[in-house]
């Protein structure tokens, strides 16, 4: 088999090289995970091992830059190739897809077009995830997913379609875990190679949240492993934006989440954000505010609407929105100075109960008469498994 000669030289021209890869052994990779990597003349190919069982269905993606053209195999526990990628183009993205047929260890090769034969070099990010459908008979979406070594309770999927992007702004998105929530999010896009999870940050401590009707809560050194913050540059180059909040091991508890660089750029106009309950988390409220934030250009009077039976909700706690808690005074205001608080003209709905389709609230300005830049904030529980 072509294929496995090639990968059988590139294995001996590794371990005849010295000093060519600082990588000595194979590296670690898990389903939920990218890792970044180098290709140059003198390192042909990389290796990630990965543990894997019967029955799993994963995706490969490298994505390629610097002048790399790409490409991926799979090597199972007797370092057999049992997949590989088509030959992907300069700078171009790659996939793979696999059914792993019994438990072991596999490893991913990251090489590039042509092995050794081949000219170009430069960097990539590979990453590896679990794409097993539900389990069947059951019509809910993304029920747990992988982080790592980790199973994680789907909470919540938030849906940020491309439309939504302001340009030359940033998606800035935190997620705070309350009353035992073991916060992780699960990142993903239309380009593929999108695939980032964390659980846990470094940079939260002395944040200040506050849910409606509640006490303040700053974020000390233990909280911190139960947040998540993240800022994604250029969002209009990967398409719709796929952000799912859950919680490691189910472990109960309630999150905030916060997502900002949204905008009703102009008067009458209209968004679109799609959400999906997780089965556990559908049994609780989940409410969604529009918080119009304080910028110099921003004059939104934030209205919202579950689609597409709701009536709409100008302002959250009074004026037809009673059963909606108002967001005044709740919020958050990050170590770094940034603050957002709501106040009585923010809108907010109360997601249906029990139901895992995908649910769409529209936001917009009250009456078509106001534009500016606003946030969503997110309150949603999991509660105990029974």
């Amino acid at each position: 088999m072509k294929w496995r000669s090639v990968f059988v030289l590139l294995l001996v021209l590794l371990a005849a090289v010295q000093g060519v890869n600082a990588q000595s052994s194979a590296g670690d990779i898990a389903y939920g995970l990218s890792v970044n990597g180098t290709l140059t003349n003198d390192v042909l190919f990389q290796l990630w091992r990965f543990e894997a069982h019967a029955g799993d269905n994963l995706r490969v993606g490298m994505q390629a830059s610097g002048g790399l053209a790409p490409l991926i195999g799979i090597l199972d526990s007797g370092g057999d190739l049992v997949a590989a990628s088509p030959d992907g183009a300069v700078d171009a993205g790659v996939t793979v897809t696999y059914t792993i047929p019994a438990d072991g260890v596999y490893t991913l090769v990251a090489t590039r077009v042509g092995r050794d034969q081949g000219t170009t070099t430069g960097s990539y990010v590979l990453s590896l995830a679990l794409v097993n459908p539900p389990a069947p008979g059951s019509n809910a979406r993304e029920v747990t997913f992988r982080c790592g070594t980790a199973e994680i309770a789907s909470a919540l999927k938030i849906v940020l379609d491309s439309s939504l992007v302001v340009e030359g702004v940033n998606y800035r998105i935190n997620v705070y875990g309350l009353d035992g929530f073991q916060t992780t999010v699960h990142i993903t896009s239309d380009l593929e190679i999108t695939n980032y999870c964390r659980r846990g940050n470094d940079h939260t401590g002395g944040d200040y949240i506050v849910l409606p009707g509640e006490t303040p809560v700053i974020i000390d050194e233990a909280l911190q492993a139960n947040t998540f913050e993240l800022d994604i540059e250029q969002p209009e180059v990967l398409g719709d934006v796929n952000i799912v909040i859950g919680s490691e091991d189910a472990a109960a508890g309630r999150y905030l989440a916060v997502i900002t660089g949204l905008s009703i750029d102009a008067p009458g106009e209209q968004d679109f954000v799609q959400f999906e309950v997780g089965p556990l988390a559908a049994q609780a409220d989940v409410l969604v505010y529009a918080v119009a934030v304080d910028a110099a250009n921003s004059r939104l009077d934030p209205y919202v609407r579950l689609y597409p039976n709701d009536t709409g909700c100008d302002d959250a706690g009074r004026r037809g929105c009673e059963d909606v808690p108002s967001i005044a005074g709740a919020g958050l205001r990050l170590a770094d100075e940034f603050s957002l608080m709501g106040d009585r003209f923010d809108a907010g709905v109360r997601l249906r109960r029990d139901d895992l389709e995908r649910q769409l609230v529209e936001i917009g300005s009250f009456s078509g008469n106001t534009s500016g830049e606003y946030a969503l904030v997110i309150i949603g529980t999991l509660p105990p498994r029974t």
